[in-house]
């Protein structure tokens, strides 16, 4: 093998054919060593993008978990949320109800209490009236406590009126209509006791008993209880009663105090009562479908028609 000097080989001119190999030789090792270093880093690189990708899996994985959970909790709330909606309409509706309700019980509580307050004026009203009847039942038994002590007179009351009932035979002989002497001063004294009251009126009716009339003037027991009361009322009249507050009736044997009376207890029926009628504002008042709101006309002018006639 031929060797070439340093100086051969740094000679200018014509190298022999092996001068370049050196040259050829570290271009080699060089792309060699470069490709070695590059292929190094692109494994590296590779590796780093698939450790990136990787971790970029586990977080999209990661991500993905927690996006399913927001949803499934959002969902959740939604729920939630239409649940207490739900609740509260339900809670606002009861409420709304209960409300209703109450202000219903409360108009009906209200009612009924205006209802209570009328009634109870009512009452209030009728005891006054009461208590203004006694009052005038126990002043007129003080005024006849002398006839009630003697047993000329009784003081009772019937359907709901006040009645003096004095016994046909203390004032009437059998079967006429004239008062007997007697008679007619008890009647007088009845009515100089009964003219202290000049606002109320009085119902004058003779009564009978259902025996048959034996050689009399009137054809029946009606007929002469009629003619008692009406005689009764003339001296009741004279012992200056005003003539407009009383009214003669004859019930005649229709309203015994005794339905089956044995003959002794016939005299019993046989009587003429006076009877103390109720003020107007003593009576209740009329339904309206009765009146039909309208009022009956004032006594005057009835008065003054009945006068024409």
């Amino acid at each position: 093998m031929t060797k070439y000097t340093t100086d051969e080989i740094g000679r200018p001119g014509k190298p022999p054919k092996l001068r370049r190999f050196p040259w050829r030789l570290w271009l080699f090792a060089l792309l060699m060593t470069g490709a070695a270093g590059a292929g190094g880093y692109f494994a590296w690189h590779f590796r780093e993008e698939a450790k990136v990708g990787a971790d970029c899996k586990t977080s999209y994985a990661a991500l993905m978990t927690e996006k399913g959970a927001a949803q499934q909790e959002i969902t959740n709330c939604k729920a939630t949320l239409a649940k207490q909606t739900a609740d509260m309409k339900t809670s606002l509706d009861s409420t709304a109800m209960n409300a209703k309700t109450l202000e219903q019980q409360n108009q009906q509580l209200s009612t009924n209490l205006n209802a209570t307050k009328e009634e109870l004026t009512t009452l209030r009203e009728q005891r006054a009236e009461t208590e203004k009847r006694m009052a005038a039942i126990e002043e007129i038994q003080k005024q006849f406590a002398k006839m009630i002590h003697t047993g000329t007179m009784k003081v009772t009351s019937r359907r709901g009126s006040l009645v003096l009932s004095l016994p046909a035979e203390v004032l009437f002989p059998s079967g006429v209509a004239e008062l007997s002497k007697d008679g007619e001063i008890k009647v007088i004294e009845v009515g100089v006791t009964l003219k202290q009251f000049p606002d109320r009126r009085f119902l004058v009716i003779g009564h009978s008993d259902n025996q048959p009339l034996k050689n009399s003037v009137f054809k029946d027991n009606w007929e002469l209880s009629t003619a008692r009361a009406l005689t009764v009322t003339r001296f009741l009249v004279q012992a200056g009663m005003n003539p407009k507050n009383l009214l003669p009736t004859g019930a005649g044997e229709h309203d015994p105090l005794l339905e089956k009376a044995s003959a002794k207890e016939l005299a019993r029926n046989r009587r003429i009562e006076i009877a103390l009628l109720p003020a107007i504002n003593e009576l209740p008042p009329l339904p309206a479908s009765v009146t039909d709101g309208k009022t009956e006309p004032p006594a005057a002018s009835t008065e003054k028609t009945a006068d024409k006639k």
